[in-house]
């Protein structure tokens, strides 16, 4: 006999976001910044840029925004990686 009950079943629900701030790694080769990820950590975020970094001509930029973020809040960090 089956454990699961027939009819649907229910999964959690993810846990939200718990941190203060995103780091986004976008690429600036095209006039709209394309984002590539969204990352928890900046760890997370500069592992992945040196993936990625190759692909792109102009290379990779990253940036951190507090959760949440308005584009009325103020400046916004920029660094690019060689």
């Amino acid at each position: 006999m089956s454990r699961w009950s027939p009819g649907l079943r229910f999964f959690r629900r993810p846990k939200p976001f718990a941190g203060g701030e995103v780091w986004i790694v976008q690429h600036d080769e095209s006039p709209d910044n394309t984002v590539l990820g969204v990352f928890a950590t900046d760890d997370e975020a500069y592992a992945f840029m040196d993936t990625v970094k190759d692909d792109y001509e102009n290379g990779v930029i990253c940036s951190s925004f507090s959760i949440p973020y308005r584009s009325t809040d103020g400046a916004v960090r920029y660094e690019v990686k060689d």
